[in-house]
């Protein structure tokens, strides 16, 4: 039997808390390589241990081989478990026997037709749907199927608690998203491929940079269509590297084949199209070439962290050829998941802040700018980013070589994307005061923050609080008041001016604070 770490634990224990104290839908979010299906397989266990009956779903033929296979290596009795597809359980609902749990796997899939009928047919059987990604890119939540969510830990806690592996981010500058159609997922594939097809080179060259990078290694290539995923493994067999293409309309047994000798290290490279993606367990392969762009958040981070199973020493390249790390974001960034649905289209709960580059014409997240020379600068076309428009003219970088996006840049990301807030500490606001001027490359934090706290909205501190600041932060108490005092004035200065357009005088506008 599986011993689940501590953290596996805990969503195996406020899972079945939440079905045991009435909720019929709880979805379960963990991020790829955390190890979901031994939470599965202990859950289908304790279910099943006084003869329960639980029915496993899934979408693709290797999760449902993946959850047979841990189900039997945690002692599970394999007669209480009915292991089928979303449509075979369809179409065999009235030969299923009765049901005490319904498990679904990808549960951001269970907004499907399908998995809909399957519920309202046992819609009084408890049922908990697993993901590393409650996302959808039309903005749709998942409280109509589940009403409760436990949430895993972040990613960045499991690379930091050795549950996976760290990476390197390398990108390419240059890349011409514009001519890519994000409406959906079918026709960001077909438009970047007619794309890759008429100037592959300006994704740069996908050997010479695996050579770079990680020549020997094996890697797992992403394509948009099965012709560019076919011209791909041409270009690697062309320099001698053995690659090979695979995607959902190879036949079965050629498929398997395929797979095995991959995970026998027979095969270096492994080019795909939206296939390895969900429930593909490989942890010695590193090596992940994102050749597909895309908007979708639960595309992005399940290709790109296939490489990030976790061994000692490993650390995960990724080769983004295609802007995806700029446009959605590296996966250590923070990301705030919600069963609930969203407003914008291309954010998860808020839209993180983005610039479009004067230069290029580029859109891409704030953490993804590059800082060169102590100056941040586009990813894509490598132009200095200025905090003013001037009426310059500028050379593009032709360039095509990859450039590092230094996980470094998270944390000031995660800061930049955080609000000032009178109920967190100093300490809190002064971090995010720094960010921003070292974002803006102007400015002082200690102004900024207490103009915003206090001289925008009214928050006073006194001596104390102020001593106490001093000494966290080490920043000497003349320069603390002296922010504070400018703060105060203008908030003193803004009250009296609205003062006087009502003919009141506030109390407190001629008291002192300390």
């Amino acid at each position: 039997m599986y011993q689940l770490r501590p953290y596996q634990n805990r969503l195996v224990m406020e899972s079945r808390k939440h079905l045991a104290n009435g909720k019929v839908g709880v979805l379960i979010q963990s991020p790829p390589g955390s190890g979901k299906s031994v939470v599965i397989a202990e859950i289908v266990r304790l279910a099943t241990i006084k003869g329960g009956k639980v029915l496993f779903l899934a979408h693709r033929r290797e999760l449902l081989d993946n959850i047979r296979e841990t189900l039997k290596e945690n002692e599970v009795d394999l007669n209480n478990v009915i292991v089928l597809s979303a449509v075979m359980a369809k179409n065999r609902l009235s030969s299923l026997p009765k049901l005490s749990l319904i498990i679904t796997d990808e549960g951001h899939h269970g907004k499907a037709k399908t998995y809909k009928t399957i519920y309202e047919h046992f819609k009084n059987v408890p049922r908990l749907g697993f993901t590393a990604t409650p996302w959808r890119m039309n903005g749709e939540g998942f409280t109509d199927i589940y009403e409760e969510m436990v949430e895993g830990p972040s990613i960045q806690w499991l690379i930091d608690n050795h549950n996976l592996a760290p990476y390197r981010w390398f990108s390419i500058p240059l890349i011409d998203r514009g001519k890519v159609d994000f409406k959906n997922m079918s026709r960001e594939a077909e438009s970047s491929a007619v794309l890759f097809e008429s100037d592959a080179t300006i994704q740069g060259d996908i050997v010479g940079n695996y050579q770079k990078y990680a020549d020997g290694k094996q890697a797992i290539v992403y394509a948009p269509t099965i012709e560019v995923s076919k011209l791909i493994v041409k270009w690697f067999n062309d320099a001698g590297i053995y690659a090979v293409h695979a995607d959902g309309k190879t036949p079965i047994k050629q498929r398997d084949q395929i797979m095995a000798d991959f995970k026998a290290k027979k095969i270096t490279i492994l080019s795909n199209v939206d296939l390895i993606s969900e429930g593909f367990n490989v942890p010695d392969v590193g090596v992940i070439i994102l050749c597909r762009p895309t908007q979708s958040i639960v595309l992005h981070l399940q290709q790109s962290m296939r490489g990030m199973r976790y061994r000692p020493d490993k650390v995960s390249v990724i080769l983004d050829h295609v802007g995806n790390g700029a446009n959605l974001g590296l996966p250590a960034d923070e990301f705030e998941w919600s069963i609930k649905g969203r407003k914008k289209k291309n954010s998860i709960s808020s839209e993180p802040p983005k610039i479009t580059c004067t230069t290029c014409g580029q859109q891409f997240l704030v953490k993804s700018l590059l800082k060169i020379d102590d100056k941040p600068h586009c990813p894509f076309c490598l132009q200095e980013i200025k905090t003013k428009e001037k009426d310059e003219s500028f050379t593009f970088d032709k360039t095509v070589e990859m450039i590092e996006l230094n996980a470094e840049k998270a944390k000031l990301a995660r800061l930049l994307r955080k609000k000032y807030s009178t109920k967190q500490s100093l300490e809190y606001n002064y971090e995010i005061a720094k960010a921003k001027v070292e974002f803006e490359g102007k400015g002082n934090p200690l102004f900024k923050m207490f103009g915003s706290l206090t001289a925008y909205h009214k928050k006073e501190y006194s001596l104390h609080e102020l001593e106490e600041f001093s000494l966290t932060s080490k920043i000497s108490m003349d320069r603390i008041l002296k922010a504070y005092d400018w703060a105060l004035k203008k908030s003193y200065d803004w009250a009296l001016t609205k003062a006087k357009e009502h003919k009141q005088m506030p109390v407190w506008a001629t008291q002192k604070f300390y």
